[in-house]
């Protein structure tokens, strides 16, 4: 990268389970008419920056978002497993009430701000680093100078800004990464001093 570019963190549209206030993680529920209606809108609003690049997470509701940017965008979107969501093993497709019953002491510890391992899962700061990873890669495979999409998950997005905040990939205006609503996105500078690959375990 030659000079500073500029990367989209994209969340996926709303689904069912979302609305349920069901945890997600790597379960694949599709998006519901409000996320498609949400994708379709973030498209419109981001089509003016004519981004060069579209990658996505591979679980649908992520797909979906962004086959919808893409057709507005005239791209089509690549996908990477490792933008998925944070594994949440058993918690995944349950409720809060039900996740407290099953498992009362992880859920204590994750609602006192604990970074647990839920259900057998992985931590949020694991998911944040294979989150950053496959950022950089992206960032590194199309080496352009126009803006580049990103299209995520909320927990997993929120983890990788703050490992990528922390290497000077990224400039945040707020002093913690924002947790991105449904279809909300973020434009950032990306700095030219960016790590390249082979380096994102170092620090």
């Amino acid at each position: 990268m030659s000079r500073d570019q500029y990367l989209v963190l994209v969340r996926h549209g709303r689904t069912a389970w979302n609305a349920e206030g069901r945890f997600q993680g790597q379960a694949d529920p599709p998006l519901d008419d409000v996320g498609w209606e949400q994708a379709r809108r973030t498209a419109r609003s981001l089509a003016g920056l004519r981004p060069a690049a579209i990658v996505s997470s591979d679980l649908c509701r992520a797909h979906q978002t962004a086959v919808v940017l893409g057709a507005t965008c005239g791209l089509i979107p690549a996908t990477d497993r490792n933008l998925r969501e944070v594994a949440l093993g058993a918690w995944e497709g349950i409720g809060h009430d039900e996740a407290a019953v099953r498992f009362p002491a992880e859920y204590a510890a994750w609602s006192a701000g604990a970074d647990v391992r839920r259900g057998g899962g992985e931590t949020q700061a694991e998911a944040g680093a294979r989150v950053a990873a496959a950022v950089v890669r992206f960032l590194w495979r199309v080496r352009t100078d126009s803006p580049v999409v990103v299209v995520s998950h909320g927990l997993a997005l929120q983890a990788a800004l703050g490992v990528l905040t922390a290497r000077g990939l990224v400039r945040l205006d707020t002093a913690r990464p924002p947790h991105l609503t449904n279809g909300e996105w973020l434009v950032l500078p990306v700095s030219r001093a960016a790590h390249r690959p082979g380096r994102e375990h170092a620090a």
